[in-house]
Formats: structure tokens, C-alpha cells, sequence
């Protein structure tokens, strides 16, 4: 099969889906751009699932919005919580109905985005959807509104061939998985449970197949009052945190000397522990009494979170007993956000297979996999049964500056989609 057949050789079928992928191009184009505009930050994705709903419903599929209420599954040990995010807001699911007794699919992304930060970084508008140079820049336009946007376009593309698969094809998006994976949490526990799933995460076209472990901690200190003038009678918070921080800057350099899995073969230094965030004081001429820095502290796949959770506070420990003054008023430890398990798959999956075929028959290359070094959502298909993979599009900036997704990228990897989704779905 070359990349000018339809997604099945000699198949009317695929050649009709084909066809309308191509005629779809350019509606999809300016859906990506018209979401990308809407700067759905965790905590506030309503208006951007309620604008995927429309465009969803203008494809010709029935879609469901359903709100997403973390005191429903509050005592799951993997449920987060997102200090800065309000009440329920909805996830979305949407279904083409197969015809057969097929294989069933869901295409997954999430619709949420992380801040945009310092807005000197930006050469433009983070939020403008400009398009320059067959790239769309803006905020979540890589991470992943450019993946989901090509589920959808790969999806209303059997609609507007009026192919029906054999079986069902759900498209599904969801909120909250920049901070904890709560929607995609819910989504696993109220359904509808798949034969697989692909979710559509940036991945400069590569397959991904194993995720880290990640946890979020805020670690607060203390310090002694005193006039700022009388050195010897203070201690600065702040500069007790920065002993601290040195000494968890270790924390990872010891793991990765022990780590090994296949995936991450050749990437120097996979777990990391990244300082986010830190707050301390109020006057420059008073002593700071607390200091908090948040963590992000990622670890081997196979831990447990309980075990992620161990080894920082035996670390935290470790460091206050070697210290004068944290001896005795050792840190606070405080878990919010992420505590999310590591997570791989196979390549001999069936699923991972039949995406690699799809990669393969559309670009005439093989396909490529490997890692992501961050965590995702797949780890929840994996915890309901479901055989999951990665596979998005191409572009930079993600969680930075001038963020921008390739558009013949996506435009491929719907491709790619539709052509697993016939294979697949039959």
C-alpha cells in the first residue's frame, strides 16, 4: 500500500473515507483554530467542550456532555485534586454506532490546557490561532487540541463517506489532565468500555508505549522570627527551603542510576524532580516565617503511589536529620494534583500493531515508537482493561512559549486514525 491508497487497498470503503478527509481538510483546519482560541486552562473547560459538542454534532454524531464531579469518586486512590479548579465541569463522549459485530475503539484527548506563564515569552497572543508557515500556534495547540481535533476529523469522516464500521467508534474528550486525570478517571468508570483505545497526545508521530510515574507535593518550611537587622537571632524560611531543594535535587540522580526499562533506553536521566513553584515572605525588610515550593517528582514505572510517597519523605528526612534547624522543625508535606502510576504496553499489542500498520501504509515508513517522559491518561485504559497507545501530531512549545502544531501533521495523523479505525472496527 502506498500513501495514495485508501486506508484498505482496493477497499470502496476506505477510499471513500479518504476522500472525505480530504474534502474535510479544511473545515477541521479552522475547528483547530477556532479551539485553540479558546483558552480552556484547567478549571475553566466548559466553553471549549461546549464548542467541541457543536462541532461534533455538526458532523453528524449524537454527543453527550456530562458533568465530571470529583466527590463522586473521592475515596479512589487515584482521584487528584486541583487546588485551583472549581466545581464540576463536563466531560464529552460521542459514539458512531458500528453495524457488525466488530472491534470497538475509542479516540481520547483531553481538551484542557496548563497557563500560558510569563507573557514576555510570547512572541504573539497565546491565545490568536495564528497561522503562519503550515503552523498553528497558541496555547494547547500541540498539547493536544491538534490530536484531538484529528480524532474528530478521522471519525466524521466515515460519516460524510457514510461508511459505517463493523463496530462501535467513540470520540472522547476530557478535562482535567494537565493537573490530575480526573476526567479521564470518570470517563473509565461511567463508560463506555472499548476493545481498545488511541489517544491522540503529541508525539511527533512516534508511538508511544510507556509513561512515567508522576506526583505533585507542596513541601512548606519554617523560620524564627526576629528583626531583620539582628543576624544570628532569625531563621529565613526561605533559605531553609533552599537547603532543602538542594538536597531533593538528589532524589532522582540516585533513581536513574537504578532505573532500566526498555523504552527509555538511550534518554539520559528520564525521572526528574522540577521545582514549579515557590512562595515565601511578604516585606523585604521582614524574616520570612514559611516558604512552600511545589514539586513535580517523577519515578519508575512499577511503583506504587504509596511508594512514590515513601521515597520523598524518606528523602525529605533524610535531609532534615542532617540539618541543624530542620532537625527539629522538619518539613510539611502536602499531596495535591498528580498522583499518577507509571504505565506501558507491548508492541505486540494488537491495537499498538494495527497502528503501526496504518503508520506504515499511510507515510511508507516504518513506524517509530518510544517513551513519553511525562504523565498521561493511558494509564486509566489500562486500569479498566483496555489496551491503549499514543499517537499524535508534530510540532514545539509545549508547556512553553510560542507553542505551535504542525497542520500537515495533523492532518496525517487523522489520516492515520481513520485508517487503524477501519482495521480495527472492521
Amino acid at each position: 500500500m502506498t500513501a495514495s491508497d485508501g486506508p484498505t487497498t482496493g477497499d470502496a470503503r476506505g477510499t471513500a473515507v479518504r476522500t472525505s478527509l480530504e474534502a474535510l481538510a479544511p473545515r477541521y483546519r479552522d475547528v483547530l483554530a477556532g479551539l485553540v482560541a479558546i483558552p480552556s486552562v484547567v478549571g475553566r473547560e466548559r466553553p471549549a467542550q461546549e464548542y467541541l459538542r457543536d462541532v461534533v454534532a455538526d458532523a453528524g454524531l449524537r454527543p453527550e456532555l456530562y458533568e465530571v464531579d470529583r466527590n463522586t469518586f473521592a475515596d479512589d486512590p487515584r482521584a487528584g485534586t486541583a487546588d485551583d479548579a472549581p466545581g464540576p465541569r463536563p466531560n464529552l463522549v460521542a459514539t458512531l454506532s458500528g453495524g457488525g459485530d466488530g472491534r470497538s475503539l475509542t479516540l481520547s484527548g483531553h481538551v484542557d490546557v496548563v497557563p500560558v506563564g510569563d507573557l514576555e515569552g510570547w512572541s504573539r497572543d497565546p491565545f490568536s490561532a495564528v497561522i503562519e508557515d503550515g503552523r498553528l500556534h497558541g496555547r494547547g495547540s500541540l498539547d493536544m487540541k491538534g490530536g484531538l481535533v484529528a480524532a474528530i476529523h478521522a471519525i466524521a469522516a466515515f460519516q460524510h463517506a457514510g461508511v459505517q464500521p463493523a463496530g462501535d467508534l467513540v470520540f472522547e474528550s476530557v478535562i482535567e489532565e494537565e493537573a490530575t486525570g480526573n476526567g479521564a478517571l470518570a470517563a473509565r468508570l461511567r463508560g463506555p468500555s472499548t476493545d481498545a483505545a488511541i489517544i491522540p497526545e503529541l508525539s511527533d508521530e512516534r508511538l508511544l508505549v510507556a509513561t512515567l510515574g508522576v506526583i505533585w507535593a507542596e513541601v512548606t518550611t519554617v523560620g524564627h522570627s526576629a528583626y531583620v537587622g539582628r543576624a544570628g537571632e532569625s531563621v529565613n524560611a526561605i533559605d531553609v527551603m533552599q537547603r532543602l531543594l538542594a538536597g531533593l535535587r538528589q532524589l532522582p540522580e540516585t533513581l536513574n542510576d537504578a532505573f532500566d526499562h526498555p523504552a527509555y533506553d538511550g534518554i539520559e536521566a528520564p525521572l526528574t524532580l522540577n521545582v514549579g513553584t515557590i512562595e515565601g515572605g511578604d516585606w523585604p525588610s521582614s524574616v520570612p516565617l514559611r516558604c512552600r515550593a511545589g514539586v513535580r517528582f517523577s519515578y519508575p514505572i512499577g511503583w506504587s503511589i504509596d511508594d512514590a510517597k515513601r521515597a520523598l519523605e524518606d528523602h525529605i528526612r533524610a535531609i532534615a536529620a542532617e540539618d541543624v534547624w530542620m532537625r527539629d522543625h522538619p518539613p510539611a508535606i502536602r499531596y495535591h494534583g498528580f498522583v499518577a502510576t507509571g504505565w506501558d504496553i507491548g508492541t505486540d499489542e494488537p491495537v499498538v500493531r494495527s497502528v503501526m500498520d496504518a503508520v506504515s501504509a499511510e507515510t511508507g515508513q516504518p513506524a517509530e515508537t518510544g517513551p513519553l517522559l511525562g504523565a498521561a491518561d493511558a494509564r486509566f485504559f489500562a486500569d479498566a482493561g483496555i489496551p491503549a497507545v499514543y499517537y499524535g501530531p508534530a510540532g514545539e512549545g509545549q508547556h512553553g512559549p510560542d507553542e505551535w502544531v504542525d497542520l500537515a501533521s495533523v492532518e496525517r495523523v487523522a489520516r492515520v486514525l481513520a485508517r487503524t479505525a477501519l482495521a480495527w472496527c472492521g
